[in-house]
Parts: structure tokens; sequence; C-alpha cells
């Protein structure tokens, strides 16, 4: 029988392959695109990523559910007039995480001026939580911009933004505060895969991140900035991981021979999930 833990490790094998190609991104043949690689190739941006951390991406995670048929609906997405919203910490430090995935969300399915303006929010408060060394200069959001049409290109970039905020936070000594933004941008993944309305094909890939559920809760647990009031999403987070792990349907992967994408949520339970990964992520956001 392969266990919830053979499939979180190829959930993550398979997050890390999708980094670098995230569902073969599409190639535009702009002069601007030649001149982006051209330009950020000088500046050692483009070099190969060395990815090392246990938890995959927003990007890995929203091109997990783009492969499965994920449908881009622009009101499923944290609106960016939120932002001025987001004056704690805690809520700076969430909702950079909630942009991040509404970020490569909207890349993922061609949303360019969506895109542009969820870099600008994912910017805003990388510089509020005292991260501005991430956009540099603001030649990383130039480049963001005028190669727009070159999903290739736009996702290097992302790729890029991922690594710097890596970087950051070892030289600050702050590493695990990497959990905080990638628990919110779970959860925005989960909401807009549980929302989509399309309940065939999303459905195994919520199960699947279901499986990494386990990991990003003691990530949290074991962060060390007490100024984060984060026990509400750590209780959260133990809630729906609770509820799964109760549901009938799921307690067949312990009691029999069957994969985790042979097993098929109820309506009831599906319903169940989708509500409370919604009222979680309602509590991040109107932070």
């Amino acid at each position: 029988m392969k266990t919830i833990n053979t499939y979180l490790s190829l959930l993550l094998v398979g997050g890390l392959l999708l980094t670098s190609c995230a569902e073969e991104p599409k190639r535009t043949s702009d002069t601007d695109g030649t001149e982006a690689d051209s330009t950020m190739a000088e500046e050692g941006m483009l070099e190969d990523e060395e990815l090392s951390f246990m938890l995959p991406s927003p990007i890995q995670i929203a091109a997990i559910f783009n492969r499965a048929g994920l449908k881009f609906q622009s009101n499923l997405t944290n609106p960016v007039a939120n932002l001025d919203n987001y004056v704690t910490k805690t809520a700076k430090y969430l909702n950079f995480g909630v942009y991040s995935a509404d970020l490569a969300y909207a890349v993922l399915n061609d949303q360019q001026q969506l895109s542009i303006d969820y870099l600008n929010a994912v910017k805003t408060l990388a510089d509020g939580i005292g991260m501005p060394s991430i956009f540099g200069t603001g030649d990383l959001i130039n480049s963001f911009e005028r190669n727009i049409g070159n999903q290739d290109t736009v996702l290097r970039i992302l790729t890029v933004v991922k690594r710097r905020t890596d970087e950051y936070l070892e030289t600050n000594s702050e590493s695990s505060k990497e959990s905080i933004f990638f628990s919110a941008a779970w959860v925005e993944g989960m909401y807009l895969g549980a929302n989509s309305g399309d309940d065939q094909k999303i459905t195994g890939r919520l199960l699947e991140q279901m499986t990494i559920l386990d990991n990003i809760i003691i990530a949290l647990q074991v962060q060390n900035d007490e100024s984060l009031e984060i026990d509400f999403l750590i209780d959260g987070l133990q809630g729906v991981h609770n509820a799964f792990e109760s549901y009938e349907s799921v307690k067949q992967l312990e009691q029999t021979n069957i994969d985790i994408s042979d097993v098929t949520l109820s309506e009831e339970e599906l319903a169940d999930l989708t509500k409370r990964i919604n009222s979680l992520r309602e509590q991040i956001i109107t932070l």
C-alpha cells in the first residue's frame, strides 16, 4: 500500500521539478524577451536555482493545480485593494504569502495586468516587512513588466524572488519565517482549488496537498518570532488536518490497498474541507 508519506515524497520531488518548468511555460518571440534574458543573464539572475527547502513554493502549488485544469477566476483572489489594510507585522507576513500565491495563479493563467499588480503588492509587503533587498533598485520589477508576455522569463523572475527571499531570511537568521509565508500561500492555493467549481479535476490535487499539512504545522510551531500572532493559524490548520484524517474516505488509506490518487471524497467531506479552508483564509486576509 502506498501511504501518505510515500505520496508526500513524490509530491515534493514533483514540486521541485515544477519550479523550473511550471507546466512548460510558453515562449514568445518578442524582442523584449530576448533583451531581458540577456540582461538578466548579465546580472546573474538566470543561474540554475539550487532549491533545498522542505516545502514547495507558491509557484509549485499553482503549477500543480494548473496542470489539473484549474481555470482562472478573478473573483477568488485577494483584491490588491486590501493591501492598505495590512498594517500589523502578522498581517504583512501572512498576506505576503497570500499575494505570492495569487501572483503565481495570475502568471500561470496569463493574467498580465493582474500579475503586475500582484508583484507590486508583494514588493510593498516585502518592503514593509523589512526585506527591500529582494527587489533591489527596481530592475526586477522593470524586467517583469517589460517581459509580461513571456511566461518563461516571468516565471524565472519569480524564482529569483523566491531565492532572494530565502537568502535574506538565511542571512538574517530568520529562516524559520519561511513557514509563515508558505503556510498562508498554501491556504490561498487550497482556497483557489477548493472553490474552482470543478470537483472532478481538482479534488485529487487537494488530497495531494493535504499530505504536506503535517510538515507545515510543525514548521510553524518551531518558528521563533514570538511577536507574530499565529496561534489562530496553527489551530486552524490543525483543525483542517484533524477533520481530514477523520473522513471515512481518507481512513480507507490505512485500511485497504488503495492509493491516495484513488480516494474520492464524498460531497459532504469535500464541502466540510472547503468550509474549513475558506474560514481560515478569511481570517488571514482580514487581519
